[in-house]
């Protein structure tokens, strides 16, 4: 006889579930992932992992969706602690690139690779709207109290940018060590915000 599970105990393999796919995809790519390999890596039928997921795009969704989660409570974590908006500024920097370097797997999912609309579910596109607008909206904060002049989404989006690459040289070994990644992201964001101050009249 089949043993009942209760809901928090659903959740609980859910997650262990993300656990591994997050891992098999980060590494393989979602397209490159099946649910065989995943139940296999866990040491189940891949009849078991489907009652939990029915399809491997259901799977994607759901891994990408924690992983946006945790990269969002990261991000809202550094700046509740900020005291004004340059400190917010300086906090979400930070925490981006420590969470790329913390997990890593997770960063790939995020900003690696895509997902078709209609693979998408109303969770992760909540998760990834959360996000955007962490790092983009104490940006339109600073625009609108005149710390800051342009198109806010454009200033935002060029810092992110510059950091996702410099984060991508790290991690393929191409920059030299911690201490140049950390001199060259502080002067992208030195650079982005210089050019983004307003203009003495």
């Amino acid at each position: 006889m089949a043993v009942l599970l209760t809901h928090e105990q659903v959740n609980d393999v859910r997650e262990r579930i993300r656990v591994v796919a997050e891992r098999h995809m980060a590494r393989k790519g979602p397209a490159g992932v099946s649910m065989r390999a995943i139940a296999a890596d866990m040491g189940w039928s891949v009849a078991s992992l489907y009652r939990y997921y029915p399809a491997k795009t259901d799977l994607l969704a759901a891994t990408r969706t924690a992983a946006y989660d945790r990269f969002s409570d990261c991000i809202e974590a550094a700046a509740a602690g900020a005291e004004d908006l340059w400190d917010r500024s300086r906090a979400i920097g930070e925490a981006y690139a420590a969470f790329a370097f913390q997990e890593p797997a997770a960063y790939q999912l995020i900003f690696a690779f895509g997902q078709d609309e209609g693979e998408t579910t109303p969770e992760l596109r909540q998760a990834m709207t959360r996000s955007r607008h962490l790092l983009t909206g104490y940006v339109r904060e600073m625009v609108a109290q005149g710390l800051l002049e342009g198109d806010a989404d454009v200033i935002a989006h060029t810092y992110w940018a510059t950091l996702h690459g410099l984060i991508v040289l790290r991690m393929a070994g191409k920059l030299d060590d911690d201490a140049t990644f950390a001199h060259l992201r502080l002067e992208a964001a030195r650079l982005v915000t210089r050019g983004a101050r307003p203009r003495q009249k």
